[in-house]
């Protein structure tokens, strides 16, 4: 134990989270020789080979994985502890703020979070996952801390979560302008005659539209299920498939890709956006100040 130096766990960090000596040694402002030593240094520690080479890069072995796994927590816990401090600068500070969010409410957040970031806080990372799409998945990522926050049309209920919302937008059918059937604001049955494109994304096993509604939906029927609503949007605009978008999506899609924009012709609640958090990070005057930003963003 009077070998181990915690930097080397941060660099192995590092390079498996940004796939690469160079620009791990660019996040850390070390030279890539310098990573390459502290790897060195770990397998030796360790006594298993941490990395091998594929074409011009390496890759973690399994035991590398397996100890990014075992101690990315604690380690995380660590650095966290001492970012718990009133003497957060954001003029000086280092850190990395971390979001896992449900795609496309990055569109919204992410540029005006990123030209915040470089004025108020030059010397911070922003990290944003939307490859996380598993309710469960995420709240896990907080309770294990491997994100400060996310980011999703619903809040989370489980012990320890805490939860505000952030905005809420009413939800609009999307099709083309010149669609051959669909020229006025759709009824019931017009809406479920026509073939859909949904979001792959769901809130517990359901698609996300179906959690908005107090009563059960009639069965869409469903022709392509897109990762994207700026994928779907497209999609739609050359297409006769309809989509459901926020009135922010449309307000800033519709026009340039000739969609139409109507109501839900049903009863539903808005799309709303909510921030959550593990409530052990209400001391952290870090991510305090970062969520008072991102609210800031919220309001624009």
């Amino acid at each position: 134990m009077s070998q181990v130096d915690l930097n080397l766990f941060r660099v192995l960090d590092t390079v498996i989270r940004y796939g690469g000596v160079t620009t791990a040694a660019e996040m850390m402002e070390m030279t890539p020789s310098a990573i390459s030593q502290a790897i060195s240094r770990l397998t030796a520690l360790v006594g298993e080979p941490l990395f091998v080479r594929q074409g011009r890069g390496i890759i973690p072995t399994a035991r590398a994985l397996s100890l990014h796994r075992e101690i990315m927590v604690p380690l995380h816990d660590i650095e966290r502890s001492l970012q718990r401090t009133d003497l957060f600068d954001p003029q000086t500070s280092r850190r990395t703020f971390r979001i896992a969010g449900v795609p496309d409410i990055d569109l919204f957040f992410l540029p005006e979070l990123n030209n915040l970031l470089q004025t108020k806080a030059p010397n911070c990372q922003l990290e944003w996952n939307t490859q996380v799409q598993d309710e469960a998945l995420r709240q896990n990522s907080l309770y294990l801390h491997s994100v400060d926050l996310v980011l999703a049309i619903k809040p989370m209920t489980e012990p320890g979560i805490e939860n505000v919302k952030l905005m809420s937008q009413a939800l609009r059918i999307a099709c083309r302008k010149d669609h051959p059937r669909i020229r006025q604001a759709p009824d019931m049955n017009a809406f479920f005659s026509e073939k859909h494109v949904v979001l792959q994304a769901r809130r517990l096993d359901n698609l996300l539209l179906n959690t908005l509604t107090k009563s059960p939906l009639p069965p869409r029927q469903i022709a392509y299920e897109s990762d994207s609503l700026l994928s779907a949007l497209h999609l739609v605009s050359r297409t006769d498939l309809l989509c459901v978008a926020s009135q922010w999506h449309m307000d800033m899609l519709g026009p340039s890709l000739q969609l139409a924009s109507y109501p839900l012709p049903w009863p539903s609640e808005d799309g709303s956006v909510y921030m959550s958090w593990h409530k052990s990070a209400n001391q952290d005057a870090g991510l305090n100040w970062f969520k008072q930003q991102v609210q800031a963003v919220s309001l624009l």
